[in-house]
């Protein structure tokens, strides 16, 4: 039962991924601890509650990336004392972990934390799809042959993983590639689109702005340009969330960001933790 005095503590690096009426917390780290407990939001009534979980849960605790497909949230990567290049699966229903991907040098996407992550659909087949990050250059997988390591530890792989079959691929990828890159916002536009901003590269930080189009078998990239003149164009950035929030919201960094739908015409963005002196959550209503 949820308890309306539990709050859970501060922190950053963690994510929050929104499954129904509940936002569902993984994580983080503050105060030099790593956490490694799943703390539930229920939206209705504001309540926090911490749930035990059962299975094995991912080794990356910060800097990870997750995305919900139905009933499930999948985790990828992350930084504990090492990165990692796991791939967890967790039930809302169970609250049961499932690890479909081990963290390997011999496989899958290089070691790494703070890339982006998104879901697609082809043909009726869920994928998920990695790109970017940063990790040590001393931890090593198959390299991608067409993508860009730097000697500060980023890169610019794009994976997928197709989860019928719980297989990685390497899809053919045309267009305006960023280069090595990590802590950038990776948001879904359509079922097979994405916006990508922002980052830090080996160059400083980033307010680029790409396109992306995703098929079964390749990825396209078009970089929007920048127009100049009277067009307020976004500052450089990295380890944002991809929606402009007030003063009071905007002083943190590496934050969790959800948006639910309360009724047709209002929904709630809900922001949690960061590196920054507020602990609790903060909500934003928006009406139509």
């Amino acid at each position: 039962m949820a308890s309306k005095n539990y709050q859970p503590v501060k922190r950053w690096g963690q994510s929050t991924v929104k499954v129904g009426d509940y936002l569902y917390m993984w994580g983080g780290y503050g105060s030099g601890v790593h956490y490694d407990v799943m703390e539930v939001y229920h939206l209705p009534t504001g309540a926090w509650d911490q749930k035990p979980t059962i299975g094995t849960p991912p080794p990356g605790t910060r800097g990870y990336s997750s995305v919900a497909i139905g009933k499930g949230i999948y985790y990828f990567g992350g930084r504990e004392v090492d990165d990692q290049n796991s791939l967890h699966s967790f039930d809302v229903d169970s609250f049961k972990w499932r690890e479909l991907s081990p963290s390997s040098s011999d496989h899958g996407p290089m070691k790494k934390a703070y890339c982006g992550m998104v879901s697609v659909n082809f043909d009726g087949e869920d994928y998920l799809i990695v790109i970017g990050g940063d990790g040590s250059s001393s931890i090593n997988t198959p390299k991608q042959s067409d993508a860009q390591y730097s000697t500060g530890g980023r890169c610019n792989e794009i994976h997928y993983y197709r989860i019928s079959s719980d297989q990685w691929i390497f899809p053919v990828i045309t267009g305006d590639r960023p280069p090595p890159i990590e802590s950038f916002t990776l948001t879904p536009v359509t079922n097979n689109t994405a916006v990508m901003f922002g980052g830090s590269t080996d160059n400083g930080w980033s307010n680029k702005l790409y396109m992306i189009s995703f098929t079964k078998t390749s990825v396209d990239i078009l970089e929007v340009p920048n127009p100049g003149g009277s067009v307020q164009w976004p500052e450089r950035r990295y380890g944002h969330s991809s929606i402009n929030l007030p003063v009071n919201v905007t002083t943190r960094f590496r934050h969790s960001l959800s948006v639910w739908s309360v009724t047709p015409t209002t929904n709630w963005i809900i922001e949690f933790g960061g590196n920054t002196s507020y602990t609790d959550a903060a909500v934003i209503e928006l009406m139509d």
